[in-house]
């Protein structure tokens, strides 16, 4: 389901011959059903955001050693998250390609 009041801002645009801008665009097409390069992307950067930002609380705040074994362990599982998901996302688009590249292979044979 979509949003009717963006979809009513798209709209409109579309009809003024107005183009939307990038960073409006790249967020709409997120919304969009399916699955594209700009949502792997996405969510690499806000895995790797989510690091930084913990690591930066870990070395910046002065806090109890008890409250620092929480930050420490959340560190350690959002960079095993980070790890996989990239480790993931790259396999995914490894396989997406070959399956690409035994389509075409098919296409020739026939």
């Amino acid at each position: 389901p979509t949003n009717p009041e963006m979809a009513d801002a798209t709209a409109t645009a579309a009809a003024d011959g107005d183009e939307l801008p990038a960073p409006l665009q790249g967020i709409i097409s997120l919304l969009e059903p399916g699955t594209r390069p700009i949502v792997f992307t996405f969510f690499k950067a806000v895995t790797i955001a989510l690091v930084v930002c913990v690591a930066g609380m870990l070395a910046t705040l002065d806090v109890e050693p008890d409250v620092q074994i929480h930050l420490k362990v959340f560190l350690a599982l959002s960079v095993v998250l980070m790890v996989l998901t990239i480790w993931f996302f790259g396999e995914l688009q490894n396989a997406q390609a070959a399956e690409g590249a035994d389509k075409e292979g098919t296409k020739k044979d026939k």
